[in-house]
């Protein structure tokens, strides 16, 4: 006998995997967010694992010495034009606590291209006289 279409799922609840449900969810919003996304003007952002970061454009500068002379924004513009680079410069603060030790400056630039020419470069300045004990690495938070 062949039973009606009603009957068949009368007693029958369908209940989705939820785990599977998750999975798929987040697979579907990794592979939209995989490529680069501009969530706001002037930062892009990249999926790393199963969170979504800002894309690392920024850089410290250990060793630049705070003086009243000039911002830190002139500092650094003078630390590029010593490398003989030209980048666009979205950002500039200094971090820590003001005290007896010189605070790093994290230099916020407009692209990854830009963050590699000056790390490439920065080895020149062991042989200044005004730049020798300044140190720029890579921003890794």
């Amino acid at each position: 006998a062949r039973l009606k279409e009603s009957e068949v799922y009368q007693n029958v609840s369908i209940a989705p995997d939820r785990k599977a449900v998750e999975r798929a969810v987040n697979g579907a919003l990794r592979a939209k967010l995989r490529e680069k996304i501009e969530l706001e003007p002037g930062k892009v952002w990249r999926v790393r694992g199963d969170s979504v970061v800002e894309d690392r454009t920024s850089l410290i500068v250990y060793g630049l010495q705070e003086t009243t002379d000039c911002t830190d924004q002139e500092s650094i513009k003078s630390l590029f034009t010593h490398l003989d680079e030209a980048p666009v410069v979205s950002k500039v603060e200094r971090l820590g606590k003001a005290g007896e030790q010189v605070r790093p400056v994290r230099v916020v630039l407009s692209t990854k291209e830009a963050v590699r020419n000056v790390l490439g470069k920065s080895a020149r300045l062991k042989e200044s006289e005004v730049f020798q004990t300044v140190i720029i690495k890579r921003d890794m938070t």
